[in-house]
């Protein structure tokens, strides 16, 4: 009887982890789904940003506070309509990307966006790389069943290997991605971007539903 019981489980064990399993690979590939939906034109290496930021967050981007200000107020000097103020990145959700019209708007100030950034790199937490190398290993495994088409695909996927296989992680959009959609945004962490951006957002998109 004993024995019967640890078998059951064991079997029980092993449907569960095969649901977790399944469940985590159809987040994924919602996640991809949606880049590809508004990013047509996105590479391997563009889906790989998306989720890495998700996963590790702007502190890359922060080692010097005084410069990026700097680099913010220079992205500032050339603003342009954008089609959305901001949009949930990976499959965890933990980061949004926020487009710098919000700035342009006048929606929130530099002042509010910069204080939002800077506090969003220093809330990482960042597990090594060799964790990361082995979720992009799943990520990758799913896109790759997925069969997109994506160009330069070979390519990409041998330069972000070898990347991981150096200790390194970052990597920028591709010149594709850029010559489409000239991407402007800073990596803002969910729950701070709930409490000192999203607020003044959605006032804003309220207001303007109201108007005739």
């Amino acid at each position: 009887m004993a024995r019967r019981r640890i078998f059951i489980l064991l079997i029980c064990m092993g449907m569960w982890g095969t649901a977790l399993s399944q469940s985590l690979a159809d987040s994924i590939r919602t996640a991809v789904d949606l880049q590809m939906e508004q990013y047509p034109a996105s590479t391997l290496q563009d889906i790989y940003k998306n989720f890495f930021q998700d996963r590790l967050g702007p502190g890359h981007l922060l080692a010097d506070t005084a410069q990026a200000g700097l680099r913010l107020r220079k992205e500032l000097l050339n603003p342009y309509p954008a089609s959305k103020y901001y949009e949930p990145i990976g499959y965890t959700h933990n980061y949004y990307r926020v487009d710098l019209a919000v700035v342009w708007d006048s929606i929130v100030s530099y002042t509010q966006l910069m204080e939002a950034f800077t506090k969003s790199a220093q809330a990482i937490t960042f597990d090594d790389v060799e964790r990361w190398k082995e979720e992009w290993q799943t990520i990758e495994t799913v896109i790759a069943e997925m069969n997109l088409n994506l160009i330069n695909y070979n390519t990409d996927k041998a330069a972000i290997d070898n990347m991981l296989e150096q200790g390194k992680y970052m990597m920028r959009h591709s010149k594709t991605f850029n010559a489409n959609y000239n991407p402007h945004y800073r990596i803002i962490e969910k729950n701070i971007f709930n409490k000192l951006l999203l607020p003044a957002i959605e006032q804003k998109t309220s207001n303007q539903k109201l108007q005739p």
